[in-house]
């Protein structure tokens, strides 16, 4: 859409940092897994008047990461690759509304430092009728630290006991472990996180297990993660880690927000 401005200011957990603008950082461009949301704060000043098509890039695919067009083909523009259609027409009065480059979000209170480390893994179990094609999503724990060695990858399935037990009021460290050639939007219920880190990881399928990569460096979230968050996109050959504090007894569910899943 020409001339117009997109600015973030918060996501599934509330406020970010400070306003983030969408479309220097990031080329007017959002990416949203299943489950994640975002509050934007759209500028159609300099917008002419008419009729513009809010598209999408994502593909009709499952979702690898990467450049769109370049690592992998846009939705169809005829159908998938249209969201809503924005009429912008002449303004009726002056707008008193703060620019949000100007907005002074509320301050962010960082969690206390993790006392548990959980290394989880996110895998894949391949179909035995079709060549080099998934059956089903997996998820399971990871033995040893991958951070030092190798961990072992263990599949977990929905009837066994449960493997996560925090206790109440602790603070931990989650680690994503992706197997897979495809990312998840991990949803955990009932809390929300600071996503703290990516770091590539190396995984040998036939061994079963997955190791950080010697000397890589972990990869910072992106401006628009800051804050707190109940879904974060991992992205495969990469752990992703985040940290969050459980303050509400009970029994909750961590999953995949792939709707297949």
């Amino acid at each position: 859409i020409p001339g117009v401005e997109v600015w973030q200011i918060g996501n599934e957990g509330g406020f970010l940092a400070a306003p983030v603008n969408l479309t220097a950082a990031n080329g007017n461009r959002l990416l949203l897994g299943l489950a994640e949301r975002a509050d934007l704060i759209v500028d159609f000043t300099n917008v002419p008047v008419g009729n513009y098509i809010l598209g999408n890039l994502g593909p009709d695919e499952p979702f690898g990461g990467g450049v769109p067009g370049l690592d992998f083909p846009l939705a169809d523009p005829a159908s998938t690759g249209q969201i809503m259609q924005f009429q912008v027409a002449p303004a009726l009065a002056p707008d008193p509304t703060t620019p949000p480059q100007f907005l002074q979000l509320p301050a962010i209170a960082p969690l206390p430092v993790a006392t548990v480390t959980r290394p989880l893994a996110l895998m894949e179990e391949m179909s035995m009728y079709v060549a080099d094609a998934p059956a089903e999503a997996m998820l399971g724990t990871v033995a040893g630290d991958p951070n030092l060695g190798t961990g072992s990858l263990s599949k977990r399935m929905w009837m066994e006991p449960v493997t996560e037990n925090p206790a109440v009021g602790a603070t931990e460290l989650w680690e994503f472990y992706n197997a897979t050639a495809d990312a998840h939007p991990m949803h955990v219920h009932e809390v929300v996180f600071e996503v703290v880190n990516r770091q590539d990881i190396f995984v040998d399928e036939m061994a079963g297990t997955v190791q950080v990569v010697p000397g890589s460096l972990p990869i910072p979230p992106e401006p628009w993660e800051s804050g707190f968050k109940d879904t974060v996109t991992a992205y495969p050959g990469r752990v992703t880690r985040v940290r969050m504090q459980f303050n509400t007894p009970g029994q909750f569910v961590w999953h995949c927000h792939i709707v297949e899943h």
